[in-house]
């Protein structure tokens, strides 16, 4: 059961035991039987009251206390509702996600940042990646950008093409790997080939996101 179900659940829960609560006050306090039944019935009433309060602090703990890396408003210090998540907003943070690597994205393409096999990156983020700095190519597309896909070293280009593989992309990742296995590379091809799917990986962007926001 996924943490929205439980939160509900929980908050149900505590509006019955608080409803509970006033309903057996107010019978405690108006019941004109024995001093002993008359007490038990506050005592019982006290008891729902703590366990209201137990579950609405319950309900508080599973709201939106963890922040995502996405949804985060740091002016409000919540999380938007990710039907308000944009694709500028991704394309943005994926450029801060990515400053932690490499001072520029020529330098992440250029300078084997991606070669390391003890590279520490979640799994989540790694289709983001590889969607990303294809997207750049081709909405920039210039020959300084050109140049970095053809002097990336083979195994950067095998790690964006694994990268997005995890999301599916086969037909794609295999395509990035035979343009890179022609030498010298053709970049009239490659810079074809990505500015025609430049609206299909920006879909594909916004869409893992989105399907995977819980990841991050």
């Amino acid at each position: 059961m996924d943490q929205k179900k439980i939160r509900l659940i929980v908050g149900i829960a505590s509006i019955v035991a608080a409803i509970l609560f006033v309903v057996l006050l107010v019978v405690g306090i108006v019941y004109d039987g024995s001093g002993l039944a008359k007490a038990l019935l506050i005592i019982i009433s006290v008891l729902v009251l703590a366990l209201a309060a137990e579950l609405g602090y319950l309900f508080l703990l599973f709201g939106d206390t963890k922040p995502n890396y996405f949804l985060f408003n740091s002016k409000t210090n919540k999380n938007i509702a990710v039907q308000k998540l944009t694709f500028q907003t991704i394309n943005v943070r994926m450029n801060r996600y990515l400053a932690a690597y490499a001072p520029s994205e020529g330098k992440i393409w250029t300078d084997r940042v991606f070669d390391n096999p003890y590279l520490e990156m979640d799994d989540a983020f790694k289709p983001l990646v590889g969607y990303k700095l294809l997207f750049d190519l081709a909405e920039r597309d210039f020959d300084a950008g050109w140049r970095c896909f053809d002097l990336a070293s083979d195994e950067t280009v095998n790690f964006i093409a694994s990268a997005i593989e995890l999301n599916g992309e086969t037909d794609m990742a295999n395509a990035l790997r035979e343009f890179k296995a022609i030498k010298p590379t053709n970049l009239k091809h490659v810079r074809d080939y990505l500015v025609g799917n430049r609206k299909y990986l920006q879909s594909k962007m916004f869409r893992y996101t989105v399907d995977n926001i819980d990841l991050f």
